[in-house]
């Protein structure tokens, strides 16, 4: 196989777009698959968040993804979900260069800042 026709890049781009849950971790997700790195506790929840519709094979956050209450952690990745709990892993991204949250501070991942794309 040599890859994937557009329809059909469009069409798995199209679901994640319908139901993205943002998540944020601590430590790489990749390296248990289950979002082991996830953070939690304080006022953390995923954060539903819209994504454009799916153009070239890719897809943007269409708004800001706004994290409040947050406990003291550092954080280094971000999530896509398929569910506000538990649920599937989508994707996942590398933040532009880790940082440290102080107790009860917020995150704020913009408006475009995540793109997903399928080739």
């Amino acid at each position: 196989m040599s890859g994937f026709t557009d329809w059909y890049s469009n069409k798995v781009l199209q679901e994640i777009a319908d139901n993205a849950w943002i998540a944020l971790h601590y430590d790489s997700p990749e390296l248990d698959g289950l979002g082991g790195s996830e953070i939690s506790g304080g006022g953390y929840h995923r954060i539903l968040t819209p994504f454009t519709m799916p153009s070239n094979r890719v897809i943007w956050s269409a708004a800001d993804s706004v994290f409040v209450g947050l406990n003291s952690t550092r954080l280094t990745h971000f999530s896509v979900n398929d569910s506000q709990v538990r649920g599937n892993m989508y994707c996942f991204g590398e933040l532009p260069e880790p940082i440290t949250i102080l107790q009860g501070r917020g995150y704020v991942l913009k408006q475009g800042d995540i793109a997903i794309s399928h080739a």
